[in-house]
């Protein structure tokens, strides 16, 4: 069995399952969104800190929307000139 047949069985078996690659990096940015409240908390963990992934089936408050990893420090800020959008810088 080839490696391409392999990856079709794969997508047949669990359909919408994503490949990620594996975290890497000594920083995570976890975002978290309170949907009653409109707020949008960015959190930096590091080494040893503990991190619940999301899971679009199972939706609780305390978790984080999205993670991302990084080996550099990012510094995030809302853009002046497009309103409403997050900027990241790579320090």
């Amino acid at each position: 069995m080839s490696l391409d047949s392999i990856q079709l069985l794969k997508e047949v078996e669990t359909p919408g399952i994503q490949e990620f690659p594996e975290p890497s990096g000594k920083n995570a940015y976890g975002f978290k969104y309170n949907q009653s409240t409109g707020a949008l908390d960015l959190i930096r963990l590091s080494d040893g800190d503990f991190i619940k992934l999301p899971d679009d089936n199972i939706i609780n408050e305390e978790d984080y929307t999205e993670v991302v990893w990084s080996n550099k420090l990012l510094n995030f800020s809302w853009a002046t000139s497009h309103p409403g959008h997050l900027q990241v810088e790579i320090v």
